[in-house]
């Protein structure tokens, strides 16, 4: 079923835009932001059906960037779905009449029922509701974002049915599932390292599966291998060989908007061989979903341990490597999380607490009622905001001869468009007010000062002196080293960080006082679609020749082009060697 979601604020809605763009300049492996098992959390208390999966546009537009999935191998038909059931041998063929108008069956498992639209496979997940419900949706400037999907691959289960939606045999509409298996065109599906995913026998192969639905959108392990080749990828410190690249080259240069890795791989080789997705699919080695970096919240503390915490359970080394203070666990930040269970959920500050460690928190309790479930995943929502504090920013109205807003200029002593750390989180303060000034120091992300002088917003660029620079905390971790300076040097006062909203109402922006707003004239008005048109005229004329030669694939040419264009504007970045 679909959730009732409440309206976004016009505060949640800044924040989220906000803090996607204050980490555009940070290595996709170190983002901390919200994850979730949608099984766990909704298709198994909700059916798997088409309207739970509407859901998922929602949640991962409201900042959940990590999704883990289970899809099941049908060995009958050799598709893969998402239902978890195939019909048992005793009711393959029975036919039962429903008024049911949708493609549902009632599975009987384990003496519990499940209702699972049975043509929902795994290629139609991927068309319908990843591709067309959203990136369709936010494929625009102000709402893009990449996201991680981790497939857990299980085998389906034979169970009995007790209903279904029409009125024909079980066996006919689960073969209806099969029809849209996808056919490989020659030369469409290899990588960028010229190496071919798949062959004409490979039909079933999720490599394929992917790359019809979502060839352009998709960031593989060969496109790694390539970026690192050519020095483009960063780790927490500094230019990398084996680091990751940066959010903003993947979402708003190369228009990636998904990257998929393996989770729990169940199905037997000799059913199902994962090589077949080596340059497509991420292992658990690339991205984890286990081992070193995954902890679970139930090991480490309990809730009210936490809950009443007021500083992290973690350190930063030297080494820049996060000791877990529960654990005894050494870490590098990197693609860490930390997931809850259904007899300990997380709570808002448990979150948090593990946010500021650096660790993306895992929903993956099931909870019983729909309203349990809404509360619980807007929390997790929530609580992945660890920039700006509750309410904030405040929304901002530019001034008219109407609306009585305080003008920027004109020495009025009241301009609230200027961001401080405070002792709760990140708020709008009025630029003129006096506080110390955020420093970082050059090429060393953790590694912060502050001003010895006290000085207006507007003067904050000269109040760091020195190897140091104005900045602001472009991740979690950033953040946590930044506040306990704060604390340790000026108690309760807020500190100044490189963000504002000076030039444009609610469009904030890091660069100091002079910096320009990305939207051009506001972020709610300036809406571009992040792929130009003269980008998908060249993919259409590349498109055309690959059908007419066989000599190179699309995916070659198109990832030719776009390195040489990548290298062509790297070239021209002014950049310390660490994220800013």
């Amino acid at each position: 079923m679909a959730l009732n979601w409440p309206n976004l604020t016009f505060s949640d809605e800044y924040a989220i835009r906000s803090q996607r763009d204050l980490t555009l300049n940070v290595s996709i492996d170190q983002l901390v932001n919200l994850a979730i098992n949608l099984n766990s959390v909704l298709l198994e208390p909700l059916n798997y059906t088409s309207n739970t999966l509407s859901n998922f546009a929602t949640i991962v537009r409201r900042g959940a960037t990590r999704v883990f999935l289970d899809i099941y191998w049908n060995s009958r038909t050799r598709v893969w779905q998402l239902c978890p059931f195939i019909p048992d041998n005793s009711s393959s063929a029975i036919n039962v009449t429903s008024s049911d108008s949708n493609e549902n069956a009632i599975f009987v498992y384990d003496g519990k029922a499940y209702t699972c639209d049975t043509t929902i496979t795994f290629s139609k997940f991927l068309s319908d509701v990843l591709r067309n419900q959203w990136i369709y949706s936010t494929d625009d400037n102000l709402n893009a974002q990449t996201i991680v999907l981790t497939m857990n691959l299980r085998s389906a289960k034979a169970a009995a049915i007790i209903s279904i939606g029409h009125e024909r045999s079980v066996t006919s509409k689960v073969n209806q599932a099969t029809t849209n298996i996808p056919n490989l065109q020659s030369g469409s599906a290899t990588s960028t390292a010229n190496t071919a995913i798949v062959t004409d026998s490979d039909s079933d192969s999720l490599a394929v599966q992917i790359d019809d639905a979502l060839r352009k959108y998709v960031y593989t392990p060969a496109m790694l291998n390539l970026d690192r080749s050519k020095a483009l990828t960063w780790n927490d410190t500094a230019a990398s060989s084996q680091g990751w690249p940066l959010l903003e080259n993947v979402l708003l240069k190369d228009f990636y908007r998904v990257l998929f890795s393996f989770g729990d791989i169940e199905v037997p080789r000799s059913e199902y061989d994962t090589n077949l997705d080596a340059d497509y699919i991420f292992s658990n080695d690339d991205i984890p979903h286990s081992g070193t970096g995954v902890i679970s919240y139930t090991s480490n503390i309990s809730s009210s341990e936490l809950d009443s915490m007021t500083s992290p359970v973690c350190t930063l080394n030297d080494g820049n490597d996060i000791s877990i203070t529960s654990t005894g666990a050494v870490v590098k930040p990197s693609w860490l999380i930390a997931s809850d269970t259904s007899d300990n959920p997380f709570s808002a500050a448990a979150m948090l607490q593990y946010m500021k460690c650096g660790f993306s928190p895992v929903l993956n309790a099931t909870l019983s009622s729909p309203s349990d479930i809404l509360q619980y995943v807007i929390t997790g929502l929530e609580s992945s905001r660890w920039s700006w504090m509750a309410g904030q920013p405040t929304e901002q109205l530019e001034p008219t001869p109407t609306n009585g807003a305080t003008p920027i200029t004109g020495g009025s002593g009241d301009v609230r468009r200027c961001a401080a750390l405070t002792k709760n989180g990140w708020a709008v303060e009025n630029c003129y007010s006096k506080y110390n000034v955020a420093c970082r120091v050059a090429k060393s992300p953790y590694n912060w000062t502050l001003s010895q002088k006290k000085v207006s917003y507007y003067d904050s660029i000269g109040a760091c002196t020195g190897n140091t620079i104005l900045s602001l905390p472009r991740t979690a971790l950033q953040n946590t080293m930044l506040q306990r300076l704060r604390q340790s040097d000026v108690g309760s006062d807020p500190v100044w960080i490189d963000m504002n909203s000076i030039e444009v109402a609610n469009c904030w922006v890091s660069g100091g006082p002079g910096a320009s707003c990305n939207y051009n004239r506001s972020p709610r008005e300036s809406i571009a679609v992040i792929v130009p048109t003269i980008a998908a005229v060249v993919v259409a004329v590349l498109l055309a020749l690959t059908l007419c030669s066989k000599l190179l694939g699309y995916k070659q040419v198109k990832a030719r082009r776009k390195r040489r264009r990548i290298v062509k504007k790297f070239g021209e970045m002014e950049y310390d060697g660490v994220p800013s």
